[in-house]
């Protein structure tokens, strides 16, 4: 698998969704305050259509868009739920006694924290592809096939996969937090809120490249 000839698919593609389509551009700068749509959108980029599609509005778009934040939800739960307890837990034993309460679980602790971190890193694994499930699929628990998700994962390898998604998570994070280096507040959320977009198609490409690979 060539990362780099992946990531300048996605790169193109991200390129040609904009240039010359200032209506679409402007479609979608506007469906990102009726997030569904813009959602609703990447579902059309993550079934692998291509060129980038224009933007057309509709009913089916959005429910798509629904049914693409509700997959993420639903696999942020665990690690959500698992966050909360470890820091509930520490809360709690701080407010007892202070810190010489934390102590005796000190590794109790620390063992929670690297659980999840693992969670969170097989969720972000599992959930790219889910998503492309449910877009290829048009059925809303193909999401959830594990098994399935976890075969395509080993077709693709799964040290592979990891590099792949450090790479683009490397990228992405790199240009917010360029963004966010921006003194202004108000220009920085701005240009934030912009950048969003292209990141978002830019990612869906990506993965959905990776993904064809995977199924070849």
């Amino acid at each position: 698998m060539d990362l780099g000839a992946l990531f300048m698919d996605a790169a193109r593609y991200t390129k040609g969704t904009f240039w010359g389509r200032w209506k679409d551009a402007l479609k979608l700068l506007v469906s990102m305050v009726i997030f569904p749509l813009y959602s609703g959108y990447i579902v059309q980029v993550l079934r692998g259509e291509n060129p980038a599609p224009p933007v057309k509005w509709s009913m089916g778009m959005f429910l798509d868009g629904i049914k693409l934040c509700l997959i993420w939800v639903l696999y942020a739960i665990p690690v959500l739920v698992a966050f909360m307890v470890l820091v509930g837990s520490v809360v709690i034993l701080y407010v007892t006694d202070g810190v010489s309460a934390i102590e005796p679980y000190l590794t109790e602790i620390i063992g929670g924290t690297l659980i999840v971190f693992v969670l969170y890193i097989l969720t972000g694994l599992f959930v790219n592809l889910a998503m492309i499930r449910f877009a290829r699929e048009r059925r809303f628990f193909a999401a959830f096939s594990f098994g399935e998700i976890w075969r395509c994962i080993d077709r693709i390898g799964l040290w592979q996969y990891v590099a792949a998604v450090v790479l683009v998570s490397a990228f992405v994070n790199a240009v917010i937090a360029l963004v966010m280096l921006i003194p202004d507040e108000v220009v920085a959320f701005v240009l934030f809120a912009l950048v969003t977009i292209p990141l978002g198609i830019f990612q869906s490409r990506y993965y959905a490249r990776i993904y064809d690979l995977a199924m070849e």
